[in-house]
């Protein structure tokens, strides 16, 4: 049962569907893991173990009667604590939502459940997630499977960690400026931040229940997994529109075939920017450049022409101007990520306070720099099947309070540029990115992944690139201790 939890969730789907396996035994493998590793690590926050039994019963009993409900019939999931759960507790990590509980499902989960999964529980975050390590007042801190002194990212840091660790094959999380992508890297795992408007992001907190949604550009739902095709197989199931989230665009994803390494072209760069990354980084992209080149691939040391000051700039503001919509609700928002006493300062720091205290003049210009930012990426990207750059400025960093400066080999790297840095242009520019892990350096190594970035609406064609490229990089690879 210790190898099942490491199985990927499309291949527990076909165990379950040939009755090689029970839902419900699938499920108690899982549980099991959760009481072995979840003290320790605290990724799962509310375990929904009777509900998730008695939908496992019901799995199998509808098997028998030749019934299937979907893709995911009877395979544990876990979600992220950000979207509603009907019946299930839901804080997005703020004490003032410590005890609500929804009467809808956010629409992911709806899918996730009409797909035939089973939703074990919900995964730890930072106070309504906002910030780059997991952390709140209500759960306390998520510990990273590697190494218990290190954060496991943020705001998906509790489903990366979870399903590192064997405790979920599939999380939905989302991702405002790197939270999909940061936790992925840190835990050695995969993530898919989709192109904005593909998935609905209705039921996630923020925005605060029952309020105004203030939050309309940037973010987005995507999932962790520990293979690409499971990254797949959940952006099928959850993209579209659902008569709720007005920003979601009726795109269809067609198929795409995977082609030979060799025929991909690729551009890479080790560096945003001008920000410091580790010497373990650089290292680590260009031997995988090394290697694609060696496979026939064409591979170019390139960038596209930004600046990227202007880049961090937009994203601060358009970030503060619409969390600052919802203050009203939100008053201690400004304690929480404590934008405003974060050590030294860097222009996102700067950008999401002037968003916070702008004025609508500003909030469109902002926009305005936000649509001829995304041309020039997407001409850029014209040119490639992919584009790759790093995740932060290093591996997982050790546990600290929000806004310490970062260390990258010599130097002092302020927090939101050494670790939102690398990420936050493709919220701002709304391209389709994967969290490939690259191989380990050396044994004992923390985990170290790359970014994939494709063109906008193109996310079929970029997870095939990006499963072509495990031909190098490799499969997941389970933390020591789990």
């Amino acid at each position: 049962m210790q190898e099942l939890v490491f199985l990927p969730a499309h291949r527990l789907a076909r165990l379950v569907r040939a009755r090689e396996v029970s839902a419900i035994e699938l499920l108690e493998a899982h549980l099991e893991q959760v009481a072995r590793h979840n003290v320790r690590l605290n990724a799962l926050v509310t375990v929904d173990g009777s509900r998730a039994r008695a939908r496992a019963r019901e799995a199998d009993a509808a098997l028998a009667r030749g019934e299937v409900w979907g893709p995911l019939h009877g395979v544990p999931v876990t979600v992220k604590d950000s979207f509603e759960t009907a019946g299930l507790r839901t804080t997005s990590g703020f004490d003032r939502l410590a005890r609500y509980v929804p009467r809808q499902d956010a629409t992911v989960v709806a899918r996730l459940k009409a797909a035939g999964a089973v939703l074990v529980g919900k995964t730890n975050l930072p106070t309504l997630a906002l910030d780059t390590q997991t952390h709140n007042p209500i759960f306390g801190r998520t510990n990273n499977p590697w190494d218990m002194e290190r954060t496991s990212g943020g705001s998906t840091g509790g489903g990366a960690a979870a399903v590192a660790s064997g405790m979920s094959p599939l999380e939905v999380g989302s991702d405002i400026g790197g939270s999909v992508r940061i936790p992925s890297h840190f835990c050695g795992v995969f993530g898919l931040k989709p192109s904005e408007g593909l998935i609905p992001l209705s039921g996630h907190i923020p925005g605060m229940p029952g309020a105004p949604r203030g939050v309309r550009h940037q973010g987005v739902a995507g999932p962790v997994a520990r293979t690409v095709e499971d990254l797949r197989l959940a952006l099928r199931l959850l993209m579209g529109p659902d008569g709720r989230d007005s920003e979601v665009t009726p795109v269809s994803m067609r198929e795409v075939s995977r082609r030979e390494l060799r025929t991909y072209r690729f551009a890479w760069t080790d560096s945003l920017g001008g920000l410091p990354v580790s010497a373990e980084t650089r290292s680590a992209l260009d031997a995988l450049a090394r290697e694609l080149l060696r496979a026939g691939c064409t591979v170019e040391h390139c960038a596209p022409d930004l600046d990227f000051e202007e880049v961090w700039d937009t994203w601060g503001r358009l970030l503060g101007g619409e969390i600052g919509s919802e203050m009203t609700t939100m008053p201690r928002l400004l304690t929480a990520f404590q934008f405003g006493s974060m050590k030294g300062t860097s222009t996102l720091n700067r950008a999401i306070l002037r968003g916070l205290q702008g004025r609508m003049a500003d909030y469109a210009e902002a926009l305005t720099t936000r649509d001829r930012l995304m041309g020039k990426l997407e001409s850029f990207l014209s040119e490639w099947d992919a584009w790759l750059c790093p995740v932060t400025v290093g591996t997982a960093f050790t546990h600290r309070p929000s806004g310490e400066w970062l260390e990258v080999d010599e130097q002092r790297v302020q927090y939101l540029s050494g670790t939102v840095g690398h990420t936050s242009l493709f919220n701002v520019t709304g391209h389709p990115v994967v969290v490939v892990p690259l191989p380990r350096a050396r044994t004992g190594a923390l985990p170290l992944g790359v970014q994939v970035v494709g063109r906008r609406w193109q996310d079929e064609a970029l997870l095939s690139v990006a499963e072509a490229l495990t031909d190098v990089t490799g499969p997941f690879r389970r933390p020591p201790d789990v």
